[in-house]
Order: C-alpha cells, then sequence, then structure tokens
C-alpha cells in the first residue's frame, strides 16, 4: 500500500487504520461520554504496542535469546494482538470502575480491531498472479524463467545492491535458501549488472545458488510490486500465498516458510 513517498506491507497499513480508528473513537467518548475514556485511550495505545511487541517476543524467545538487541527493530515488524489485548484489557480493568466508561471503551477497541480486519481483508495483494513465463538472466550464465520452478514451493525476493534493508536481510534469505531443502529461493536482482552484483556477493561472502538479473524491473511490474525489498511466497501452483514489503525478521521468515510447507 503507497500513500506518496511512504510504502506499507498490507498488514501494516491494516494496523495503523485500526490504531487510528481506536484512537478516533476513544477520543469522542472521552468528550461525549467521560473524559477518562480519552485518558485510557492513551494509554492504550502506548502500553499496547509494548505489550504487542512483548507478546512476540515471548513467542519467539529462543530466537530473540540468541540476538536480544533484535527485540528493538520494531520496524522489521512482529507484533501479537492477543499481546495488546491483554494488555489493554488489565489496563482497563485497574483504570475502569465504571461500567457505562468501561462500555465505551471496550466499544473503542472492538471498534479498532474490526476496522484492522476489514482494511486486511481490502488490501490484501491478488494472489491470482501467476508465475511470470518470461525469461531472466541468471547471474551463473544462461536464462531460465520462473516457471521451470513451478511445482514446488518458492520464496522470491526482489532486491538491489543500492537497497539498506535489501543487504540487510539478504544474509538471512541466502543462509534459508541454504537450509530450505525443497523450496527454492529465487533472488531477482532489480536494476544492477552483473558485474556489480557479482563484487557485492563476493565481497560479502553471499552465495545465491538462484539469482537472476531483471535490469527493467520485468518482476517488479509483472506483481506490481511498489517497492524493494519486497518477498513473494509462491505456492506448488505458482500463486502468491503471501508477500512482504520491508526488510524480513527470522520469524517472519520462518512463520511463512512453514505456511508455505503444509
Amino acid at each position: 500500500m503507497a500513500i506518496g513517498p511512504l510504502l506499507f506491507s498490507s498488514e501494516r497499513f491494516a494496523a495503523i487504520v485500526g490504531i487510528a480508528a481506536f484512537w478516533l473513537a476513544s477520543g469522542l467518548a472521552g468528550r461525549f461520554v467521560d473524559r477518562r475514556i480519552s485518558v485510557w485511550g492513551w494509554q492504550a495505545l502506548i502500553f499496547g504496542l509494548i505489550g504487542a511487541r512483548l507478546g512476540h517476543v515471548t513467542k519467539n524467545w529462543q530466537s530473540f535469546a540468541a540476538e536480544p538487541w533484535r527485540i528493538l527493530y520494531v520496524w522489521q515488524g512482529g507484533f501479537s494482538l492477543i499481546g495488546a489485548l491483554l494488555v489493554v484489557a488489565l489496563l482497563a480493568a485497574l483504570r475502569i470502575r465504571s461500567a457505562r466508561v468501561f462500555g465505551a471503551a471496550a466499544a473503542s477497541t472492538a471498534l479498532g480491531i474490526a476496522t484492522w480486519a476489514v482494511v486486511l481483508q481490502l488490501s490484501l495483494s491478488d494472489a491470482t498472479t501467476p508465475l511470470p513465463a518470461f525469461a531472466l538472466e541468471r547471474l551463473d550464465g544462461g536464462a531460465e524463467a520462473l516457471t521451470a520452478h513451478q511445482g514446488e514451493p518458492m520464496v522470491v525476493n526482489l532486491w538491489a545492491t543500492w537497497c539498506p534493508p535489501c543487504l540487510r536481510e539478504l544474509p538471512l534469505l541466502a543462509r534459508a535458501a541454504a537450509e530450505s531443502p525443497g523450496v527454492t529461493f529465487a533472488f531477482v536482482n532489480q536494476g544492477d549488472d552483473g558485474p556489480a552484483i557479482r563484487n557485492y556477493l563476493a565481497q560479502h561472502g553471499i552465495v545465491l545458488a538462484d539469482a537472476y538479473l531483471d535490469p527493467t524491473w520485468q518482476i517488479s511490474t509483472h506483481y506490481q510490486a511498489l517497492g524493494l525489498p519486497t518477498t513473494l511466497f509462491v505456492d506448488a501452483d505458482g500463486r502468491v500465498a503471501a508477500s512482504h514489503v520491508g526488510e524480513i525478521s527470522p520469524e517472519q521468515l520462518a512463520d511463512r516458510l512453514a505456511e508455505l510447507r503444509d
């Protein structure tokens, strides 16, 4: 989802709109019902986001235990709706005594969740786009269409050497490719030439088994990708099962791969 120069994944855009709906509803309730709802709304928003992040970290504690500093990498995403709701409910139980005020707070929360769910459903990318049939130049020589791998799950990563988040996630994806038998990882570079790609990979010791050159951004156009990095999770039938815009975290990648294998 693009708004001017800003680019959001469907999940993140839906979350932002849902939060905005909750903030607006609690603010209006504070004005017309009881001002305590507005104060509670701000507190719920702040502590709810903290609870959502901690819920995600708790669920994936083994991964974060190895790299605890990644708890602060909120730009990668990774939030738990259940964690947020538990904190919001606890805050309401501790701060609200009036049934009338509690009802208005609950209605604000319900409106935020409903808005998130509806916007998420409406903004999900079209999963019917098939694998492109046109050939791409392989980095190791020759040409090949991605349809050559149809019949097996595939991860298609759109990246470039001038894109910082692409480069931050590239080692993670390269390791996942080497450790995921039965899943093909297609690294489709957008816009760089072969020497620039080979130099970068050699300097950083990154090995990509299936790397492709796409100097005219044909794959981005085909999938209507609005920015880099974009990672597409394609099922065995060649349809997009899920997509991720922006730097992907190890937890999100593991979840998507598990879904792809099911």
